[in-house]
């Protein structure tokens, strides 16, 4: 007789939801969940407009965080968000569209 194998619970917790104006009908959802043996932060993308496929949920764009790195992280982002010198557009530095990021390198 085979043992089924016992379905991971993540019991996921969504904290919060933004709409994300870079990346078109998708969101960023800030999740905590059970991963890792542990408790951990799970930032993710979710599509909400149907993909071309007819997609639409999580998708694979996301990761993991412990709280130590997910504190690391808040720092980092603090110090960026009220550092108005990383908002201003370097005029030597061509913008690039994130459409052609590989033939941009």
């Amino acid at each position: 007789m085979m043992e089924s194998k016992k379905k991971h619970e993540y019991n996921n917790k969504i904290h919060g939801k933004i709409d994300v104006s870079c990346h078109l009908g998708e969101e960023l959802h800030v999740i905590t969940s059970n991963a890792y043996n542990n408790r951990v932060l799970n930032i993710r993308m979710c599509r909400i407009m149907p993909s071309k496929t007819g997609h639409t949920g999580y998708t694979r764009i996301g990761f993991f965080m412990t709280k130590k790195e997910a504190r690391e992280l808040r720092d980092y982002l603090s110090d960026v968000i009220e550092d108005e010198g990383a908002w201003e557009v370097v005029e030597d530095e061509p913008i690039r569209d994130m459409r052609g990021w590989e033939e941009n390198e």
